[in-house]
């Protein structure tokens, strides 16, 4: 069964390719929305993308979007380096959600299996930092201004969660949701710090996911 990332992004591409995947890229044609529900945002998102690309009957598409909620507002990708420069500020010292929501549809029988994966993490850093993140230009095409595998003045700590899906794309639900499409995937090394809390111990994920 051919499987379809609908997505250009390289972080989620590398991340499927280190699981041991063997997959297509196509770019969606979906435009992203954001709803008042951080949750429905990210999967209606996904599935929008996932139907958005021209594959043929049988392939297996992967859509995927992400966001960071951070004190009761929804960060998603910056305008530009100033909205960019705001988002990060907002950020520095308080706990922030980081939000993917995942789709898999099946094109042979129209099913879609959807759920989401939330990470919380700890921006830490100063304004020096922020300024030298921003001059990388690191900060573009990326949910709340920032990429966690970035090397920047800015640390940024899983508190909760999988690193997967700070990355933009939660392996463990993407597993999952593959299965209940009927889709075998290849073993896998979790990436370091998937699974852990701050506090060194292991975490139970609850994934929210669900087909029709």
């Amino acid at each position: 069964m051919r499987l379809v990332l609908a997505s250009t992004s390289p972080r989620r591409s590398r991340l499927l390719r280190e699981a041991g995947f063997e997959f297509d890229i196509v770019a969606p044609y979906s435009k992203e929305s954001i709803l008042d529900d951080p949750e429905r945002t990210v999967v209606g998102n996904a599935v929008s993308k996932a139907r958005s690309v021209d594959v043929p009957t049988g392939s297996l598409v992967i859509g995927a979007d992400t966001l960071v909620l951070c004190s009761g507002e929804v960060l998603g990708k910056p305008t530009d380096r100033k909205d960019a420069e705001r988002m990060l500020m907002l950020q520095l010292g308080h706990p922030q959600d980081v939000i993917t929501g995942v789709c898999v549809l099946e094109r042979s029988r129209e099913r879609e299996f959807s759920g989401f994966e939330v990470s919380r993490v700890v921006m830490e850093g100063d304004r020096d930092g922020i300024e030298s993140y921003l001059d990388t230009g690191l900060w573009e095409g990326k949910a709340g201004g920032y990429g966690i595998q970035d090397a920047s003045g800015l640390y940024v700590r899983i508190v909760r969660g999988e690193r997967d899906n700070v990355k933009g794309l939660p392996m463990t639900l993407v597993k999952r949701l593959l299965s209940l499409a009927g889709h075998d995937y290849p073993d896998r090394t979790p990436s370091e710090g998937d699974g852990i809390c701050g506090d060194g111990t292991l975490n139970t994920v609850t994934h929210q996911a669900s087909y029709r």
